[in-house]
C-alpha cells in the first residue's frame, strides 16, 4: 500500500537528474483507445523535446534515462487511470493510481513529489464495515479504489436454541396461558445473545483489519441498529478511529459503496486539516511549536526541528513547495497538504507552516 514511507524511500533512489512523469493512461479516455494510445505519443514527444534542450553531463544522463523510459512504455499495459514514473540513470520506478489527472506533468531535475504526496494524503486508506443482523462485509478503500476484505455470516441455523415449542410450552393451569410469554422472552433473549456474539465477532475482525492495513479511519454502515451495536463492541482505541455511521445497503457494489462513503471521509479530512492549521497558527503566534511563512519554515527545516510540514494544495508556488517537501522528507518529517478552508486560512499566514518538535 503506497504511503509516505514509500516516497521517502523513493528519494533515496533518485537524484537531482530525475525524470518525473504523471500521465493519464485511462483506457476509458477515447484518445487512449487508439492503436497507439495518446499517453504513449505524449511521452515520446516529451522525451524527444527534452533531448534537444540538454547539454554536457545532463545530456549523457538523459540518453540513459530516455532509453529506459522508452523501453518501459513499449511493454507497459495500463491497468489503472494514472501512471507515475520516476526515472534516473540508475533505473525506473513506477506507480499506478486509480484517480484521474487534471493534466499530464513532465519535469527533469529534482523529483517532483508534491503531486504524489497530495494523492496519498487525499485518498488515505480507511476501513469500511457493513453489517446487519445476519451478515457483514469488510472493505478497505485506498486511493479511490475499494478492495473487498471478506465477510461474515451469522450461524443462526447451527446455534442450539433447543426446542422452541418446549420452551414455549404452557405451564400449569387449565388454560395454561400464564407462562406462554415467558417462553417467547427466553427465546428472544437467546437470539439476542447470539446476535451480540456475532457483533463481537465483527468487531474483532474490524480490529484485526485495522491493524493489518494500518488505517486511521473507520466507517460503519449497514442497518443503523447493527452498525451502532458493532461500534459499541469495538475496543476503546479502535472506536476512536470511527469517523461516522452511515446507512449503506449491504447489496450495493463496491463502486456504489465508495460513492456513498467517500464524501464523509473527505469531509472528515477537511476538518482534520483545518484543526491542524489552526493549531500550528496558535503555536506560532504564542511562540510555541509552530512556524509560519517560508522564511521561518525554511529556518526550522535547517535546524531539523520540523515534525510536520504543512503545504497548500494546489500549491501557489509548486517549485518552492516541492523543494520544501523534498527537504522535509529527507529529514524524516511528515508532510500534510491541505485544501479548502484550511488552505484559505493558511494562505493568510504565509502559505506554508510547520509544527515543530520543540520551540525555536
Amino acid at each position: 500500500m503506497l504511503g509516505i514511507n514509500d516516497v521517502k524511500a523513493l528519494l533515496s533512489q533518485t537524484d537531482e537528474r530525475t525524470l518525473t512523469l504523471f500521465v493519464d493512461v485511462d483506457n476509458a479516455t477515447r484518445e487512449n483507445q487508439a492503436s497507439t494510445p495518446a499517453w504513449k505519443i505524449w511521452i515520446r514527444n516529451q522525451l524527444d523535446t527534452s533531448a534537444n534542450s540538454l547539454n554536457g553531463d545532463e545530456a549523457g544522463d538523459w540518453a540513459a534515462i530516455r532509453e529506459r523510459v522508452a523501453t518501459f512504455i513499449e511493454s507497459y499495459r495500463p491497468a489503472n487511470k494514472t501512471l507515475v514514473i520516476f526515472a534516473n540513470a540508475a533505473g525506473v520506478t513506477s506507480y499506478e493510481l486509480p484517480m484521474k489527472l487534471d493534466e499530464n506533468q513532465f519535469s527533469f531535475g529534482r523529483p517532483q513529489v508534491s503531486h504524489l504526496l497530495w494523492m496519498i494524503d487525499e485518498y488515505e486508506p480507511y476501513l469500511l464495515v457493513l453489517a446487519d443482523q445476519e451478515k457483514a462485509r469488510f472493505f478497505v478503500t485506498y486511493l479511490g479504489s475499494v478492495g473487498f476484505q471478506g465477510g461474515l455470516k451469522i450461524d443462526i441455523e447451527e446455534y442450539d436454541f433447543g426446542d422452541r415449542n418446549s420452551v414455549n410450552a404452557p405451564g400449569g393451569g387449565a388454560a395454561g396461558g400464564g407462562m406462554h410469554g415467558t417462553g417467547d422472552d427466553k427465546f428472544e433473549a437467546m437470539l439476542e445473545e447470539h446476535r451480540n456474539r456475532f457483533y463481537r465477532d465483527i468487531a474483532e475482525r474490524v480490529a484485526a483489519l485495522q491493524q493489518q492495513h494500518r488505517t486511521r479511519r473507520i466507517i460503519i454502515g449497514g442497518s443503523e441498529q447493527s452498525a451502532h451495536a458493532v461500534k459499541n463492541f469495538l475496543g476503546e482505541a479502535v472506536q476512536k478511529l470511527v469517523i461516522g455511521v452511515v446507512g449503506v445497503p449491504l447489496y450495493e457494489t463496491p463502486e456504489q459503496i465508495s460513492q456513498r462513503v467517500q464524501p464523509m471521509a473527505l469531509d472528515y479530512e477537511r476538518k482534520q486539516e483545518f484543526e491542524l492549521v489552526s493549531q500550528v497558527i496558535d503555536f506560532a503566534k504564542s511562540r510555541g511549536r509552530g512556524a509560519l511563512g517560508r522564511a521561518d519554515v525554511t529556518e526550522a527545516l535547517e535546524m531539523q526541528r520540523v515534525e510536520t510540514l504543512v503545504l497548500i494544495w494546489p500549491s501557489p508556488d509548486e517549485t518552492q513547495d516541492n523543494d520544501l517537501a523534498f527537504r522535509a522528507l529527507q529529514l524524516n518529517s511528515n508532510v500534510e497538504l491541505v485544501h479548502g478552508a484550511a488552505a484559505d486560512l493558511l494562505h493568510g499566514e504565509g502559505d506554508v507552516a510547520a509544527r515543530l518538535y520543540y520551540t525555536l
